[in-house]
């Protein structure tokens, strides 16, 4: 779903660490309920590439390298952070 999200508590599934995400628009307002979350997938390259990386099932996905590093930010933060799927 695309649309801005407000990042939220993090926790460890199934890919590790994710981010529970609080869709703000009404393009993404169920996300809660349709559990989307931000995490790592190792088949997402530390790279930009031209090329698919792999299937998502609807959660924006980082390599693993990426999301390490963004948690350092996401976990300090003391302000929301808003994420925008865009296409």
């Amino acid at each position: 779903s695309l649309g801005k999200y407000s990042i939220g508590e993090s926790y460890i599934g199934q890919f590790g660490k994710a981010y529970r995400l609080k869709g703000l628009d009404a393009t993404n307002s169920n996300a809660m309920q349709r559990a989307i979350v931000l995490h790592s997938f190792g088949c997402v390259p530390d790279t930009e590439s031209e090329n698919p990386a792999c299937l998502s099932l609807g959660c924006p996905m980082l390599s693993v390298n990426a999301l390490k590093k963004s948690a350092e930010y996401i976990d300090q933060s003391r302000m929301p952070i808003i994420l925008y799927a865009f296409y």
